[in-house]
């Protein structure tokens, strides 16, 4: 099944300290580049960057980003139709960031779940939410 990666996934990726977690990530990250099976929405590339930025430099940023366009993941721009399903969820789920509804759009178009550990995906109930 396709799958949707969310920021947190790849900050965990990146950034966690635990030895399991990263071995968890990186194994996810090839099973879903071989069954070609990953969507890495534009949203996220730009996040991971600001992210990356404050924590590691615009250098180890802009490493990040070729890494993510080149890994094999499919990049998914946002399109009127994505456009469109989120401005809708984030009608109906208020509290939800426009990011995190983006995401969520994205995976509704791809008819895929939400790769993730952010229990906001949990409240849109037009999407799945799964975790390594």
């Amino acid at each position: 099944m396709n799958e949707v990666l969310d920021t947190r996934f790849l900050i965990e990726h990146f950034y966690s300290t635990e030895p399991e977690t990263k071995k968890k990530t990186a194994h996810k990250l090839r099973d879903l580049r071989l069954k070609k099976e990953g969507i890495l929405p534009t949203i996220v590339v730009a996040e991971i960057v600001k992210v990356t930025c404050d924590r590691r430099g615009k250098d180890t940023a802009e490493c990040y980003y070729e890494a993510l366009i080149q890994s094999g993941m499919k990049i998914q721009d946002l399109t009127a139709e994505i456009a469109k399903f989120t401005g809708i969820l984030k009608s109906k789920y208020r509290n939800i960031s426009i990011g995190d509804c983006t995401i969520a759009a994205t995976a509704i178009e791809a008819h895929a779940r939400v790769l993730s550990d952010d229990p906001h995906f949990d409240a849109i109930t037009e999407v799945k939410r799964a975790w390594i």
